[in-house]
């Protein structure tokens, strides 16, 4: 076979395989999409997901300490007795003089300078 031939042969074999070669990479390119918007749906899904269980969380945590207020304030006007409150209540009162005491402290004159 002379080289005409050869190459004339090898572009008729390029022109057969270029439609099927396009047609293969075009099916690896759609497959591709179709995985990677398929991944991001799922991620996007899970993180609303994630954002409503915080939000969940959040709200629930809220009225649990509303809830605690409430009680504290019935038990100090008498309307709910109960020793495990009492207790609770004498806790909180310790802690709020507590932090009391320290906000009136304020920094010392020793915390005050760079340590030597």
């Amino acid at each position: 076979m002379s080289d005409e031939t050869k190459s004339n042969a090898s572009s008729s074999d390029n022109r057969e395989l270029a439609p099927l070669l396009g047609d293969a990479l075009a099916q690896v390119v759609r497959r591709l999409l179709e995985k990677s918007r398929s991944g991001i749906e799922s991620a996007a899904t899970a993180g609303r997901t994630r954002l409503e269980i915080r939000q969940v969380q959040s709200d629930l945590d809220h009225f649990w300490q509303r809830l605690g207020k409430s009680t504290y304030h019935l038990v100090q006007a008498g309307e709910v007795d109960h020793p495990a409150l009492r207790k609770a209540m004498l806790r909180i009162d310790e802690l709020e003089a507590q932090m009391e005491n320290l906000r009136h402290q304020g920094p010392s004159k020793d915390d005050g300078g760079a340590e030597k």
